[in-house]
């Protein structure tokens, strides 16, 4: 990955690239409440951070509307390179993307917010980072960041075939030092940039055999499944892709529990005005 994030080999497929992920689909309904009671509304111009494919900067435009403006900038010049493309497609003028280290951002106080989803849990120091993007605020600009504690997944009764796909998740990031807990570590992670406490929001899938969380599960190790083998977590062979959300169904309906996905963690603070 990037200078200033943990070396990885688990990355943004082209898949995902081609258009929006179910992932990124699934949390929309997560992270327009929180963007939206943290206080961005039309008009504002927002920074997305890290921005990949686009998905948080489109829907922050969304927000802001067609007199706000939204620039999202990230490393890679390939996600950078798509996520312009589909501004483009949408005929969005008022939506950006920049190819840019966050060492590159200009200090200028000039956004009304930051915001920024899944990304500090790849990063090397989130403390700088979070320290830095705050030099790109307004006085009483927004600060807005959603992260996942991955280890707040489980299900009751024990389901082994679903334990057993979260678990190859849990071992390939730890693997390449992805940190797992990014969302409950956010309020200390605030403070410590020097942001005054946060305001902080918890959502999640959690259902039985016929919840969307089997689906959601599926498609996050079918897209990482390249990366899975290449770090020798478990081959395809193990992982039975084709049928593997049909046999968490069936393990769910078999004990008649549930199924709890990782916790989405919502953090939003203010800039002293």
């Amino acid at each position: 990955m990037t200078n200033g994030s943990v070396t990885g080999e688990i990355a943004r497929s082209r898949g995902e690239l081609d258009q929006p992920s179910m992932s990124a689909q699934a949390l929309e309904q997560f992270t327009r409440p929180l963007f939206v009671e943290a206080g961005l509304k039309p008009g504002m111009r927002v920074l997305d951070a890290f921005s990949g494919a686009g998905d948080v900067a489109l829907l922050a435009r969304e927000i802001v509307g067609p007199e706000g403006h939204v620039i999202g900038f990230d490393p890679s010049p390939q996600s950078t390179a798509y996520a312009n493309e589909r501004a483009t497609f949408r005929n969005l003028a008022n939506v950006e993307f920049l190819e840019a280290q966050i060492e590159d951002l200009p200090s200028g106080a000039d956004f009304d917010a930051i915001v920024g989803r899944i990304v500090l849990a790849y990063r090397r120091d989130p403390v700088r980072d979070l320290q830095t993007l705050a030099r790109c605020l307004r006085p009483g600009g927004l600060l807005v960041f959603q992260e996942f504690d991955l280890l707040a997944g489980r299900t009751i009764p024990p389901a082994p075939v679903v334990d057993q796909a979260r678990q190859w998740i849990i071992e390939a990031f730890e693997r390449v030092g992805i940190d797992l807990q990014m969302g409950p570590k956010l309020y200390a992670v605030f403070r410590e940039a020097g942001l005054e406490p946060p305001h902080m929001r918890l959502d999640g899938f959690i259902g039985g055999a016929e919840s969307i969380a089997p689906m959601f599960l599926a498609r996050v190790i079918a897209v990482l499944l390249p990366q899975l083998e290449a770090l020798g977590v478990a081959t395809a062979h193990d992982m039975e892709i084709d049928t593997l959300e049909e046999r968490m169904r069936l393990d769910l309906a078999r004990t008649g529990g549930i199924m709890q996905s990782p916790l989405l963690i919502g953090a939003r603070t203010r800039q002293p005005a």
